[in-house]
């Protein structure tokens, strides 16, 4: 019986490996087949989404392997998911502003407020823009200084028209 449930466990993590590949590649040619294009913004605009629908794939599916192991092992999850529950609560009040920089930073990317290599006046601080992600904007300003801004912090934004060697 015990040799059986490993084989078994070994069986649904097998599943949801090709399961989650299988999820990928379907996301990856139907939605980012845009990657084909020629124009550079809406690449990199789709490569950031696939980069986040994969970890959520990949949650969802390990998260169901997982249900179904333990189920298999007649080990009852409730407690744990109830734990969980209040460790997420607890922890989406420490992480409020890590959401709003995520947020903050979907919209930057998304709305094409600026892009890498832009000269930007961020508030007070004024620097070419070297990356961007969903959490944090990096500028480097003309001593060579880096600035890194949690997007959130962001309330304005001004480009300016100048070249710079930086």
């Amino acid at each position: 019986m015990i040799f059986k449930k490993i084989i078994l466990s070994f069986f649904y993590f097998f599943i949801a490996y090709f399961f989650s590949l299988i999820l990928k590649k379907i996301l990856k040619t139907a939605i980012f087949g845009v990657e084909k294009t020629k124009n550079e913004k809406l690449v990199k605009k789709s490569q950031t989404l696939k980069s986040f629908i994969d970890s959520i794939i990949y949650v969802f599916v390990y998260f169901g392997a997982t249900y179904y192991i333990l189920s298999l092992w007649e080990i009852n999850i409730t407690p744990f998911l109830t734990s969980a529950g209040i460790i997420g609560l607890a922890f989406s009040f420490g992480a409020q502003s890590l959401a709003k920089d995520i947020i903050s930073g979907f919209f930057i990317i998304f709305d094409d407020q600026f892009e890498v290599g832009d000269y930007v006046k961020i508030g007070s601080l004024e620097g070419k823009v070297k990356k961007i992600t969903l959490r944090q904007t990096i500028l480097k300003d003309e001593e060579g200084n880096i600035i890194i801004i949690p997007n959130s912090q962001i309330n304005s934004v001004v480009k300016i028209k100048k070249t710079s060697n930086n």
